[in-house]
């Protein structure tokens, strides 16, 4: 059982919360957290540190490996290396008990640990991962002549998300009547909360009507209070049929009001309409 303060990351970008835990270690699901490249540098570096190892309990005793040059650590060290991967050149190999002993260890040691990391690859590899990307921003506009919330989302696989669902959630810090500080979730209803297939681009609209909790906030309002507006989708992904998901989070400063995203539809010479992705992220100011 590990105790200790630790500082987490908050659903709202750029925010920690420093919380007391009283968790048990999970390695397993640290590693499934690294990025690759964490991953290949933390193997690299147990690699090396269980042949340092090895290899210095192997030169205490320099007359328990028999075909050793010359008696320097380098030449241990190396021979841990062909032990723990199995590899056995031949050149080599223990001479008394005590070399045996320490290779009989080793091996059990590089059997365990190929198994090990090979299985924790293997598990990278196979978590479901979406390549849905959100604008940076989200706007406030007339919609319908109903101010209205809007951002989008695209997928960026060539294939589809199918079954797609959006939820949207307000996180607000209020103060209770008690003088409890607390942060509140509301959820915001959208004109289209899912999608049969979501194969390109997605516009996400929620309408700041009299049943939102949006309704009557200005500008001043949104930069005088703590609020963040927490996206997730999820859905199917066709090809490897399994469920993916992705997130994101809009704080005061991504909401720019009096601005609308530019047309993403454009015509090539041919008269062929596209969609262009560049775009996702383009808005323009609408004079009032």
């Amino acid at each position: 059982m590990v105790t200790s303060h630790k500082k987490l990351r908050s659903p709202i970008r750029n925010s920690t919360i420093l919380v007391a835990s009283h968790r048990k270690l999970d390695l397993y699901h640290s590693f499934l957290k690294l990025t690759w490249i964490q991953f290949l540098i933390g193997f690299v570096a147990i690699f090396l540190v269980v042949n340092c190892i090895f290899g210095f309990l192997f030169w205490l005793d320099p007359e328990s490996i028999a075909g050793v040059e010359t008696k320097g650590y380098v030449n241990y060290f190396f021979f841990s290396v062909q032990t723990l991967a199995t590899i056995g050149y031949g050149a080599m190999y223990p001479k008394d008990i005590y070399g045996h002993v320490l290779v009989t260890l080793e091996a059990m040691t590089g059997l365990l640990s190929i198994g090990m990391f090979a299985a924790i690859a293997f598990a990278r590899l196979s978590l479901p991962k979406s390549r849905i990307v959100f604008s940076s921003v989200a706007v406030i506009t007339q919609h319908e002549e109903i101010p209205t919330l809007m951002f989008r989302l695209s997928n960026n696989r060539n294939n589809s998300v199918i079954g797609a669902k959006i939820s949207l959630s307000l996180f607000k810090q209020e103060v209770s009547k008690e003088g409890l500080t607390m942060r509140r979730i509301y959820d915001l209803n959208l004109l289209r909360d899912s999608t049969p297939m979501l194969a390109l681009t997605w516009l996400v609209m929620h309408p700041i009507d009299e049943k939102s909790p949006l309704y009557g906030l200005s500008k001043v309002d949104f930069d005088s209070k703590e609020i963040a507006i927490i996206a997730t989708v999820t859905g199917l992904d066709e090809t490897l049929s399994q469920t993916i998901h992705a997130k994101t989070t809009y704080l005061n400063k991504d909401i720019l009001w009096n601005n609308r995203f530019t047309d993403m539809f454009r015509e090539n010479e041919k008269g062929e309409q596209f969609i262009d992705l560049r775009e996702l992220n383009n808005v323009e100011s609408i004079e009032i």
